[in-house]
């Protein structure tokens, strides 16, 4: 059966749309990676030798405009995210936008206000690996009862991804990078989708390392935090404990683990390398080979692509995150900002 052509334009081509986001485009039949906006003319040339993409622009506004493109993946830094993915909806097309959503929570807001105005066009975040591959199995066992009611969480986040005096990422730049820090949005979006909102949180932020010089030798000073705890309650009763930092000296203590405490049974899960372990009421931990038919790939472009076809016939899709999720982890982010600066308990859903 012949497949519908999709044409697809891509505005910020950096390493994560290199590594995924084109490699999965260009094996999904019928679809186009016609045209490519980079941060120059050069770098967005080598992309498109690399990818066989036919066309190069130098304006982004350029490729939003052109008719031919129905669908526009969004890969710049989140400094950039709002006015391009307002513009691409606005011209009708579907957007597909890198996480992290937006630079803050009013940023999101108006994005989230574009998406909605516009029902007809698919407009998703790009998820975090995070949730694969065994967000099935975890979903299953939260909601059969396996865990019982759940009491306590706690999330650990610890790397030693800041330690580098003589480098800045811009993940350390709060002009590039907004309200984000470390994983902290990423594991937001994690805890919502697996265990639901905070309903109050409070929370602390600290940079140790408050000035680095960058690749031309200049004195930078860093905006963004390198350390966040978070205290809360779940909407749904569980107490959270949160501990994020990029500055951990020791390579012992690094790692990414979720530990979720029930009245039945405790469930950990080692994000790097992925591996889940069960430990029922007055039992020791054990390994959990997870059923195949509960483990979930990489599925962010595929998901994109067939939400547009749904689209393009009038039939009804679902993506996940869509721009209400990504909203909802700003709220979370907005949140935790506003209680470090001010000693206060918040709750993000008024924000």
């Amino acid at each position: 059966m012949q497949v519908e052509t999709i044409r697809v334009g891509v505005i910020g081509a950096g390493s994560i749309v290199r590594q995924r986001h084109l490699p999965g485009l260009q094996k999904l039949p019928g679809v186009v990676v016609q045209a490519v906006a980079n941060r120059s003319v050069e770098s967005g040339r080598k992309v498109a030798q690399e990818f066989a993409i036919p066309q190069v622009l130098s304006d982004w506004r350029e490729l939003v405009a052109r008719p031919d493109l129905e669908a526009i993946f969004i890969g710049t830094w989140p400094y950039m995210h709002m006015e391009m993915s307002v513009a691409a909806l606005e011209a009708g097309k579907h957007v597909f936008c890198q996480a992290r959503m937006a630079m803050d929570l009013d940023q999101a807001r108006r994005m989230l206000a574009a998406a909605q105005s516009r029902p007809n066009q698919v407009a998703m975040i790009c998820p975090p690996p995070h949730r694969m591959p065994f967000e099935p199995y975890v979903r299953r066992v939260l909601a059969n009862g396996t865990l019982g009611a759940v009491r306590l969480v706690e999330l650990r986040s610890i790397s030693g991804a800041n330690l580098d005096r003589q480098s800045v990422s811009w993940r350390e730049r709060v002009e590039y990078s907004g309200r984000h820090a470390l994983a902290v949005g990423i594991y937001a979006e994690v805890l919502n989708a697996w265990l639901g909102p905070y309903a109050s949180l409070s929370a602390q932020m600290a940079t140790p390392m408050a000035t680095k010089r960058d690749a031309w030798g200049a004195t930078v000073t860093i905006g963004v935090p390198q350390i966040v705890t978070v205290t809360g309650r779940l909407a749904g009763g569980a107490l959270v404990v949160e501990e994020h930092s990029g500055v951990a000296a020791d390579g012992a203590s690094r790692g990414e683990t979720l530990v979720i405490w029930g009245e039945k049974a405790t469930l950990r899960h080692t994000f790097s390398p992925s591996a889940i372990e069960l430990a029922p009421a007055g039992g020791t931990w054990a390994p959990v080979a997870v059923p195949h038919i509960e483990q979930r790939g990489w599925w962010a472009e595929e998901e994109f692509i067939t939400a547009v076809r749904h689209a393009r016939a009038g039939e009804s899709w679902r993506v996940t995150p869509g721009f209400a999720e990504g909203f909802e982890y700003m709220q979370k982010m907005e949140a935790i900002h506003l209680s470090a600066r001010s000693g206060q308990v918040v709750d993000p859903r008024t924000l």
